[in-house]
C-alpha cells in the first residue's frame, strides 16, 4: 500500500507509544482491521491532499516534531498545510472565546514584543484569544501554527475562514484528525495536548474555571514545563480560572519581562543566530539613541538629551535589547552592549 494511503487509513489512531514499533508498516499490520472504516474513501481523499498541498506525515517522519515524541499518546500522523518549522522559542497562547477589553489589550500589548523577541505562537484557533494571538503574530510577520480540532479540511468556526487561509500561507496549520473531521467536543482536549506538546510554555490570558485552557495549561505542568496566567479582576467569571492557575502555582504575567526573563538564556542565544545571519538594522530613533548613550545612563537621562518622551523611549530601548546592542542592568540603567 502506498505510504499515504497507510496514513490516512491510521490518522487519529491513538497509541500511547509508537516508539515501540520499528516502522509505519508495522502499525499498520496490527491495527489495520480496527480502521477498516477509513478505506471506502481512499482514492478521493488521496486525490484531495494532493489537490490542496496538504502533506501528511507521520511519527517516524524526519519532519515530525520532536517535542511531540516526548508526549503521552503523540498523534501518530499528522496533517500539515503550509510550512512546519523548527521553531527555537514555541509558545503557546490560549484563553477565553469571550475576551474581554482588557484581554484584547494584554494580547495587542504581549504578542507585538513576544514576536520581536523571536518566540512562535502556537494557539488552536478557535474565536477570541486564540483567533486574535493568530492576527497579532501575522500582524507583527511572526510564526504562528493552528493545531485545530477537526479535520484539516475543516474551518471551525466558520468565521476565521480568512485567518485559516492567512495561516495556511504564511504559518502552519496542522491536525491528526482523519479528513472531512467535524468540531465534536471530545476532539479539543486531544487537540490541546499537541499545543502543549510542541511549546515551551503556556501564556493563558483570561479563562473561565472549566475553560479548555485550563486543560492546556495541565498538560503543560505534566509536560514540566512552565506556565503562564495574566490575573485578572475577582468579579469576572472569565478571570477565575486564570487567577486558580496562579494560586495553585503558575507564574503570575505582570509584564512582558515575566517571560523574557524565564528564557534569557534561549534568548540571548536566538538572538546571537539571529545577528549572525543579518546584520544589525537601526532605525532613526534607535542611531540617535546609540549616539547618545554614554556610560550607562537612566532612561531620565536618556529622555533629557533625546527629547523624546518616556513611554516612546521605552519601546525604543526594548527594540535595541533585542537587537542586542543595548543591555539594562542591575541598577535599572542602559549602557551599550
Amino acid at each position: 500500500m502506498h505510504i499515504n494511503k497507510m496514513r490516512l487509513v491510521l490518522s487519529g489512531l491513538g497509541i500511547k507509544n509508537p516508539g515501540e514499533f520499528a516502522s509505519l508498516e508495522d502499525i499498520y499490520n496490527k491495527y489495520k482491521d480496527k480502521k477498516s472504516k477509513h478505506t471506502s474513501n481512499l482514492d478521493n481523499d488521496m486525490e484531495f491532499i494532493e489537490k490542496n498541498g496538504i502533506k501528511v506525515i507521520d511519527y517516524f517522519c524526519e519532519d515530525y516534531p520532536k517535542s511531540l515524541k516526548n508526549i503521552e499518546y503523540p498523534p501518530l500522523v499528522l496533517f500539515v498545510l503550509g510550512e512546519l518549522k523548527k521553531m527555537e522559542l514555541p509558545l503557546s497562547v490560549v484563553g477565553t472565546r469571550y475576551p474581554s477589553g482588557y484581554g484584547q489589550r494584554v494580547i495587542k500589548y504581549t504578542l507585538p514584543y513576544l514576536v520581536k523577541s523571536g518566540f512562535s505562537i502556537i494557539s488552536g484557533m478557535a474565536k477570541g484569544v486564540d483567533a486574535l494571538s493568530h492576527k497579532e503574530t501575522l500582524k507583527n510577520n511572526g510564526y504562528t501554527i493552528a493545531v485545530l480540532g477537526t479535520g484539516i479540511d475543516e474551518i471551525y468556526p466558520k468565521e476565521n475562514r480568512s485567518l485559516y487561509e492567512d495561516i495556511k500561507n504564511k504559518g502552519c496549520i496542522i491536525s491528526e484528525f482523519p479528513l472531512h473531521t467535524q468540531p465534536l467536543r471530545q476532539n479539543f482536549p486531544r487537540r490541546n495536548r499537541i499545543i502543549a506538546g510542541l511549546s515551551k510554555a503556556t501564556l493563558v490570558i483570561e479563562a473561565d474555571i472549566k475553560s479548555g485552557s485550563l486543560i492546556t495549561a495541565r498538560l503543560t505542568e505534566e509536560q514540566s514545563k512552565p506556565v503562564f496566567a495574566v490575573p485578572g479582576e475577582i468579579f469576572q467569571k472569565r478571570s477565575k480560572g486564570t487567577n486558580k492557575l496562579i494560586s495553585d502555582g503558575a507564574y503570575i504575567f505582570r509584564d512582558i519581562d515575566d517571560i523574557l526573563s524565564y528564557f534569557y538564556v534561549e534568548l540571548k542565544e536566538e538572538l546571537s543566530k539571529m545577528q549572525k545571519e543579518k546584520p544589525i538594522e537601526l532605525n532613526t530613533d534607535e542611531k540617535q539613541i546609540m549616539d547618545i548613550l554614554e556610560a550607562d545612563m537612566s532612561i531620565d537621562e536618556i529622555s533629557l538629551k533625546s527629547g523624546l518622551d518616556i513611554s516612546k523611549l521605552n519601546d525604543i530601548l526594548f527594540d535595541l535589547e533585542m537587537k542586542g546592542v543595548v543591555k539594562r542592568n542591575f541598577s535599572d540603567r542602559y549602557e551599550k552592549v
